[in-house]
């Protein structure tokens, strides 16, 4: 430490004493500024191997040459990060201004260096456990997520305690950071003639200011553009492994008032992109339209790895889950053997079940197109004289579901105030899953036919707890959420016991998926690019005789049109998804460290927006270990016309607000 952080008699300085670079600095407010940056990188570079060390289960398959690899590379965007976090103290340290020596001036800017870094780091921090929930680092988007939250005072503090390992990191880095500023005081006067001093001072500054806007940029270059996320992908082998080369700070910065798209052009005419792939669906149903009643559960963290019935192979035969009563539903329901969730947040879930928008960069209800004119399965359904409900037993506005089903054409929300019992509140995120089940049921009960009633869950989710009555009831697994996952699989089932017995439960088409998976799978097969989004689909018809399992790929943005089409719905409307059963070559999308994947039959592409980075053959290699897009061309080619087809379409009716039915047509 004495190296980086000695005083002005330091061998480094002793060595340059006297040496035309000390000659040429206005005292050594300049030197201090430069070993305080050095400190900062220092702790960059400590964040950079806390965020890997604390992940290493998403990052199998990176080798310390890797590592060393992604710690030189980060560099860069490290150095994007830190200049930009301390323009101010960098502006005090180089303006040839005698004031800046007294103590007073000396004090502040203590104070500013030491918060202004404070706050950059505790970011890099939080991102060791938020990145679990997004796989991406966050960016501007988390305060546009979470600005309707009333409870984030008190899950900050839970996450303190229940994340101490990143706690205790984050105050070691505070700790050194505050015995640098320490140890790099700058004096308390300048000692050379005033003339001399801010001549000297003008050229450093100069010189500064050069160095600055390089650095922000990327290079010096005259072509240089500035520096981006993207420009991560040039130093990996994965699109995963991006995120460590980078820093939370640095995409913080960059998505501060970021334009969400740009527009693609593929294809030259609206004509052979659409004879490729068409949003706009003309069913032509096989009969009239049939007004079941629809209700839809979106599970929350609901991974298809919890699911016994998904995974009859998994450890020699021996795995059991812990959904035994979703396991027994399957066995009287139509279910998809594989199916993938659009995104991997809750914020994502929405758009995509219910209106058939997939998460691709930014979840949409935050992105400049969330007022979009959309339509929904509450819109479409509506206008065929269904009563539309959306319950969330979480405080109103949570995650902007409110406002989304809003916009999305539901008559009513809702939500913990209109629960209106306080002593069921968890204590964190909103109503227990058992009494809000409930409560949804006799809600159902009350509305009039044909219905839709969507219904989201909150109980499986960290902090992982349970009511004081279960606790110890439950299997624990190898971790927490499992129990949880236990809780609410057993809240269903008391939902189905008295459901059965109201008078619309036969007439009603039941939909279970979940949001996204949960954060730690416990099995290789699950912490691959594909199997983070193994989210099950499941569709529970009480008339029908028997199960059955289909082998159609399926995803989260189908189960709207999928449904239109089990109802027989003949109207026109929009969707990126598919209706399955009727509309052939449909292929599976999402979005995941900067690269789409396009699945089709047994084959996933991962595509940039400009060139393949890989294609797997999931069926025979489902751990993702050979990257075929050399060896099949063939097939790589077919899925790169689907993926540039899903982009041009999704990007540009994005941006020019076409996401209904032509009004000509």
């Amino acid at each position: 430490m004495e190296g980086i952080f000695g005083d002005r008699r330091s061998p480094l300085i002793k060595g340059l004493k006297g040496t035309f670079i000390l000659k040429l600095i206005p005292e050594p407010s300049f030197i201090v500024l430069l070993k305080r940056l050095v400190l900062i990188y220092f702790l960059f570079g400590l964040c950079r191997l806390g965020f890997y060390f604390f992940n290493t289960f998403l990052f199998q398959g990176v080798t310390v040459g890797k590592v060393i690899r992604f710690m030189a590379a980060g560099l860069k965007f490290d150095t994007v990060a830190i200049l930009y976090t301390n323009v101010l103290y960098i502006l005090f340290c180089i303006l040839p201004f005698p004031w800046k020596y007294n103590r007073i001036s000396r004090i502040i800017f203590d104070a500013v260096f030491i918060i202004t870094n404070s706050i950059v780091l505790l970011a890099n921090v939080a991102d060791f456990i938020y990145f679990r929930f997004t796989l991406r680092r966050t960016t501007m988007t988390l305060f546009r997520e979470f600005s309707h939250e009333t409870n984030l005072g008190k899950l900050s503090f839970r996450f303190i305690f229940d994340y101490w390992p990143a706690t205790l990191f984050f105050l070691g880095l505070l700790a050194i950071l505050i015995y640098g500023v320490r140890r790099t005081r700058m004096p308390d006067r300048y000692r050379e003639p005033l003339i001399s001093y801010f001549i000297k001072g003008l050229v450093v500054m100069a010189m500064s200011v050069g160095l600055f806007i390089g650095g922000v940029r990327g290079g010096f270059r005259h072509s240089t553009r500035p520096i981006t996320l993207s420009n991560a992908g040039e130093y990996v082998d994965e699109p995963k492994e991006t995120h460590i080369v980078l820093n939370t700070p640095f995409c913080l910065y960059k998505t501060i008032g970021i334009q969400d798209f740009e527009k693609v052009h593929f294809f030259a005419s609206e004509d052979s992109l659409e004879a490729i792939y068409n949003p706009v669906k003309y069913p032509v149903p096989d009969g009239p339209f049939v007004p079941h009643n629809v209700v839809v559960f979106i599970l929350e963290s609901f991974g298809t790895e919890n699911f016994g019935f998904f995974n009859k192979d998994l450890e020699n035969g021996k795995y059991r889950g812990y959904t035994p009563f979703m396991d027994s539903l399957c066995q009287h329901s139509l279910v998809f053997r594989v199916s993938y969730a659009n995104g991997r947040k809750s914020i994502d879930a929405l758009p995509s079940v219910l209106s058939s928008i997939p998460h691709v960069r930014e979840p949409y209800i935050v992105t400049q197109y969330y007022d979009n004119k959309i339509n929904s399965l509450g819109s479409l359904l509506k206008e065929k004289g269904y009563y539309t409900a959306f319950f969330h037993g979480a405080p109103d506005g949570s995650m902007g579901f409110s406002s989304f089903t809003r916009l999305a054409g539901f008559d009513h929300y809702y939500g913990m105030s209109e629960y209106g019992k306080n002593a069921d509140f968890d204590g964190t995120w909103g109503i227990w899953d058992e009494p809000f089940f409930q409560f949804f049921r006799q809600k159902l009960g009350s509305f009039p036919e044909p219905f839709l009633g969507v219904i989201f869950s909150v109980s499986s989710h960290h902090p992982f707890e349970l009511p004081a009555k279960y606790a110890g009831k439950f299997p624990s697994g190898p971790h927490p959420i499992h129990r949880t996952i236990g809780y609410t699989d057993y809240a269903l089932k008391q939902f189905f016991a008295e459901a059965c017995k109201e008078p619309w439960f036969r007439n009603t088409l039941f939909v279970f998926t979940a949001d996204h998976t949960q954060t730690t799978p416990t099995h290789p097969e699950y912490l691959t690019s594909a199997g983070l989004f193994r989210v099950p689909v499941i569709f529970y018809m009480p008339w029908a005789d028997s199960g059955s399992v289909s082998n159609e790929l399926i995803q989260q943005i189908d189960i709207m049109p999928t449904v239109l089409g089990m109802l027989h719905y003949d109207r026109p409307y929009f969707a990126f998804g598919f209706d399955v059963f009727h509309e052939p070559g449909h292929f599976v999308v999402n979005y995941h460290s900067g690269v789409f994947q396009i699945f089709q039959g047994d084959y996933m592409l991962q595509f940039n927006g400009k060139s393949t980075t890989g294609l797997y053959d999931l069926r025979h290699d489902p751990l993702l270990n050979h990257n075929l897009a050399e060896t099949e061309k063939d097939t790589r080619t077919r899925l790169e016309i689907f993926a540039k087809a899903f982009m041009q379409q999704y990007m540009n009716r994005m941006i020019e607000n076409r996401m209904t039915v032509p009004e000509e047509k």
